[in-house]
């Protein structure tokens, strides 16, 4: 199967479509308000409680036939952090999960990050998918309730998962593709004996 998404960095008029998929996927993805989205969208961070006002997040969505189908919200510190995934339900593909992530990792390219991290909910089959990406769990932690951003306050358990470019041999061009193209098919093969 061919599918024509484009992967661009969203605009203000996206942000209906993201919250209320973000909304919708809430037990997958947990609870970010609005104005988070906005900030990565417009690099500006409006409170007056915090140490800056600048927002290094970015945020991508997909799109396939003039329509939106999914976004990828990554943080670029230290390391490259994807914050979330999603892609709606009617439109989950592996390929898709694959673009918005190949966003992320040419954008933190470019401004030197070769290093990911991300937070998995140990009780997602999203996980499976981190594993077809080839990006490996490196420990776990608690979850962290929507009140209070910092503090592990849940008892969810979160895997975490780790994907960097110089593990892999990725800074060869001949080898950045090669991951990704053996893993998809040992996926699928995966998903049908689950069946």
């Amino acid at each position: 199967m061919s599918i024509d998404t484009i992967i661009r960095f969203t605009q203000l008029s996206d942000l209906k479509y993201i919250d209320s998929l973000a909304k919708k996927e809430n037990k997958s993805l947990g609870f970010l308000p609005k104005v988070v989205y906005e900030s990565a969208i417009t690099g500006y961070k409006p409170s007056i409680h915090r140490w800056s006002d600048k927002c290094g997040d970015k945020l991508w969505v997909a799109e396939e036939n003039r329509g939106l189908v999914g976004f990828v919200l990554a943080g670029f510190g230290k390391y490259g952090k994807v914050h979330q995934i999603c892609i709606q339900e009617d439109a989950r593909m592996l390929e898709r999960g694959n673009l918005l992530l190949d966003a992320v990792t040419n954008y933190g390219e470019r401004i030197g990050k070769m290093d990911y991290i991300c937070g998995c909910a140990d009780d997602l089959e999203s996980n499976i998918f981190w594993q077809a990406m080839e990006w490996v769990k490196v420990g776990h932690r608690k979850g962290i309730s929507y009140k209070n951003v910092h503090n592990e306050t849940s008892d969810r358990k979160i895997n975490i998962y780790r994907w960097s470019m110089s593990d892999l041999g990725l800074l060869l061009p001949e080898n950045r593709d090669l991951h990704k193209s053996t893993m998809i098919p040992k996926l699928k093969e995966y998903l049908k004996e689950r069946k």
